[in-house]
């Protein structure tokens, strides 16, 4: 007889059998022209198997859509905690704040953009996709405001900014870059990440911004 806890993880291989079936395909085109036959035929899943665990095919969708929204960002701000935590040192966090930010904001990060792009279009026309998108992207926003206010407290962010509004002003600018993406000219990689430092230790990541004076010059 099988076990509760074994049909419980056999829901859960199928159900996550499907949704990276369907982060596959959305490799090779957009979400929404991705077939429910390709995704049943492409993971040999059973069409009732997938209607067991979603609500229907869209649904699938949303939630694989949700999923590349996110992808590696949660365990990237586990560790930017972790480093913001166990330092005293404002190079060592400063350092690694502009490693964090040339990574998410590389040009080669375009297809990432872009899917943040989608969600935040969906979400606006699909309110149980917007459900689902809110309680991600504040999962996102709070990881980045737990970062910001353990800056405070060691005296390296400017106190005037609450780490919320820092938080959501670098997601800003980071899905930002997507305009320059589509232009016809676009700044090279070394110009727009050079003048994001610039940003970042002028207005906000400066120890000298803490005592209430200009940085030098």
């Amino acid at each position: 007889m099988t076990k509760a806890s074994d049909y419980q993880n056999q829901l859960h291989h199928t159900a996550e059998l499907l949704i990276a079936t369907a982060l596959e395909l959305m490799k090779s085109k957009p979400f929404d022209k991705v077939t429910v036959e390709e995704v049943l035929n492409t993971s040999g899943v059973a069409r009732s198997s997938l209607y067991h665990h979603f609500e229907d095919f869209h649904h699938l969708m949303e939630v694989a859509l949700i999923r590349q929204f996110a992808k590696d960002t949660h365990a990237a701000i586990a560790q930017l905690i972790t480093t913001a935590d166990g330092t005293d040192s404002f190079d060592r966090a400063r350092e690694v704040i502009h490693e964090w930010s040339h990574f998410i904001q590389d040009v080669g990060r375009r297809q990432n953009r872009m899917a943040r792009i989608v969600a935040i279009a969906t979400a606006d026309r699909n309110e149980r996709f917007r459900l689902i998108l809110s309680k991600e992207q504040q999962k996102i926003t709070d990881g980045y405001t737990e970062v910001f206010r353990i800056g405070q407290e060691r005296g390296w962010i400017n106190p005037r900014l609450t780490p919320a509004f820092l938080a959501t002003l670098l997601q800003a600018y980071t899905v930002g870059r997507a305009i320059d993406d589509v232009s016809a000219t676009s700044l090279s990689n070394e110009e727009w990440l050079s003048g994001i430092d610039i940003l970042q230790d002028t207005f906000f990541l400066n120890p000298e911004l803490t005592r209430g004076i200009n940085p030098s010059q």
